[in-house]
């Protein structure tokens, strides 16, 4: 049995759908996978199924991922799901946490107490690193990071930088393993012609302040004209009034709100470029998905991008996120000829398609999970 974790008011989140994506995975091969997630809509608190997953969810009024002001919230999901765990210990195999939140704090307790093997996921890095925040104040502090640490059998990081991250944090090395993020990689699909798609670009992801989406939108609107560069923006969250003001404000029609999409690949083969400003990520779903339709990411140098991105052979980089750099990262698109732009997306696509198979990234957690449960070596 493995346990993940997602919240139900965050499914279109890139953690959330990772978690939601290996479960299935693993299931559709035989796994034996319970789900345990939180939810803020009482009346469905209990049991339901995702594609054939049982699901769990358990009631708290705030997102169990946020701390601080909100611990408590996160101290009654965590208190029910140790609970559980309690009660159904004899027949746990594994306890895999999805980010390293209050749920690590479960699964460590668990395996000290009941001697269920523990492996979480590190979802991000940096600044806002997962192995960072739960040592802060707004959880317990760096004793309550040490008690994760020692008594965490895997600790999975999904690029080089997060391994740095939990090295940096006194995670022993003998603990970390490389996992990437994985994707289903259907076989590509025709899409616009390659003089059209060498001028469009697009923005993918939640709006949050953490992605800069409106100081995108504000520079995009200074360059774009509708020939050489076409920026559209995809997505929702609670930045959203502020790009819909920064648009109105330019009054650019080379640069739209689309909305949101449910299934990006239905859309990512009309674009060359994907723009990603963001402040932190983990190993981002969105840089994934593009590049394996042939999409050039133009990102920030943050976790995740900076392992998967090799300038002016697989996509480019933003200096910073000041108007200037964004500018000037804008700029590469009209400046880059058709044919190298083909020669970058065709990189870029067989890169993805290699090392980002959601068939291989469940692969490498079975091999963790018999390891732990006392099969073959990890």
């Amino acid at each position: 049995m493995m346990i993940c974790h997602y919240d139900d008011t965050n499914s279109s989140g890139g953690l959330d759908k990772q978690a939601r994506l290996l479960s299935h995975t693993l299931r559709d091969g035989g796994e034996d996978v319970i789900m345990l997630a939180s939810t803020r809509k009482y009346a469905r608190a209990g049991w339901t199924d995702d594609r054939g997953v049982p699901v769990r969810y358990f009631w708290t009024y705030a997102s169990p991922q946020v701390s601080g002001r909100y611990l408590p919230a996160a101290l009654i999901w965590a208190v029910q799901l140790f609970f559980w765990v309690w009660r159904n210990r004899a027949k746990i195999d594994v306890i895999h946490g999805h980010q390293i939140r209050i749920h690590a704090f479960v699964g460590a307790l668990a395996n000290r107490f009941f001697g269920i093997p523990a492996i979480l996921k590190s979802a991000t890095g940096g600044e806002g690193a997962d192995i960072k925040a739960i040592g802060s104040r707004k959880y317990f502090g760096a004793p309550g990071r040490n008690f994760v640490i020692r008594h965490t059998d895997i600790f999975i990081a999904t690029t080089k930088s997060i391994e740095e991250d939990l090295l940096r944090f006194n995670v022993p090395a003998e603990k970390i393993r490389i996992i990437p993020n994985g994707l289903p990689l259907a076989p590509p699909a025709p899409g616009a012609p390659a003089e059209v798609r060498s001028r469009r670009a697009l923005f993918l992801g939640r709006l949050a302040p953490d992605k800069n989406a409106p100081e995108l939108a504000r520079a995009a609107c200074e360059l774009a004209d509708g020939a050489s560069l076409t920026v559209d923006f995809y997505g929702r969250g609670r930045e959203l009034p502020q790009l819909e003001a920064a648009l109105a404000a330019a009054g650019n029609p080379a640069v739209t709100y689309r909305g949101f999409v449910d299934h990006p690949g239905t859309i990512l083969r009309d674009y060359g470029y994907l723009l990603l400003p963001s402040n932190a990520e983990g190993l981002s779903n969105a840089m994934l998905e593009a590049m394996a339709h042939g999409v050039v990411p133009v990102a920030t140098r943050v976790s995740g991008c900076v392992d998967h991105i090799t300038p002016g052979i697989t996509g480019f980089f933003f200096d910073s996120i000041s108007h200037e750099d964004l500018l000037r990262g804008l700029r590469l698109v009209p400046a880059t000829s058709v044919e190298e732009w083909q020669r970058m997306s065709a990189a870029a696509e067989t890169y993805a398609r290699a090392h980002f198979d959601i068939s291989n990234v469940a692969g490498s957690y079975r091999q963790l999970y018999g390891h732990l449960s006392g099969g073959q070596a990890a």
